[in-house]
């Protein structure tokens, strides 16, 4: 099913670079709105911390709070890395959330950080933001971040591949839970892997993609 979606794929390849440089011995890392913790796997080498707006059913996430107003329970200068995966868009004050970013990151430390810029609301009414790549530089510049990466997660096509795949989900299964919904998943899977798959070489015509499902970006704390 995550080979369906597109953006969920590539924000687990984000992930997983995440990982390749934040997953050592001795290290921390903070996975912002982390929910049920689905990256912790990723993070078996290092001091993985949670954090989220309430808790878990498992009772998993280290600290409960609005990363909007601050989290004072969260040392300063404490984590080497923060992973953050599609949150950005929930906080009704983005600013403030790298305000702490930066208070909570040691010099030189890393936001790994994905969100979306084309994408139908979705955890309502806590949806509030789509940010443009302009606009996450603001954001990260503002706090005293240096974005060192920004990468768009398909172009225009891949756009057109999500609105295809997912409308008659829109159109007729208002709910998931349902025989008639894996029905459709089981069909049409393949057409859509293979939907998917020329929408990434069509992309290859959209050079600077200006219309993007997500981005992802990182960001370095300056010394």
């Amino acid at each position: 099913m995550r080979l369906m979606r597109y953006h969920a794929y590539r924000i687990e390849k984000f992930v997983e670079r995440a990982a390749k440089e934040s997953n050592h011995p001795g290290r921390k890392v903070i996975d912002i709105g982390s929910h049920d913790n689905p990256y912790k796997k990723y993070f078996d080498k290092t001091d993985y911390f949670s954090q989220d707006i309430k808790q878990s059913a498992g009772n998993t996430i280290d600290y409960v709070g609005d990363i909007n107003e601050g989290m004072s329970e969260m040392p300063p200068s404490a984590f080497d890395s923060i992973l953050c995966t599609q949150v950005l868009e929930h906080l009704n004050k983005p600013h403030k959330a790298f305000q702490e970013f930066h208070r909570i990151l040691r010099p030189g430390g890393k936001v790994f950080l994905t969100t979306h810029l084309c994408f139908e609301e979705h955890m309502v009414p806590y949806d509030y933001f789509r940010f443009t790549r302009h606009g996450l530089k603001f954001l990260g510049e503002s706090a005293g971040f240096e974005l060192i990466h920004i990468a768009p997660h398909g172009g225009v096509f891949h756009v057109i591949s999500y609105l295809v795949g997912t409308l008659p989900i829109r159109l007729f299964f208002k709910e998931r839970n349902t025989f008639s919904y894996y029905a459709y998943v089981f069909v049409f899977s393949v057409p859509i892997l293979i939907l998917n798959a020329a929408c990434s070489l069509l992309d290859l015509l959209d050079r600077d993609p200006e219309l993007t499902l997500n981005y992802e970006c990182i960001y370095e704390k300056r010394k």
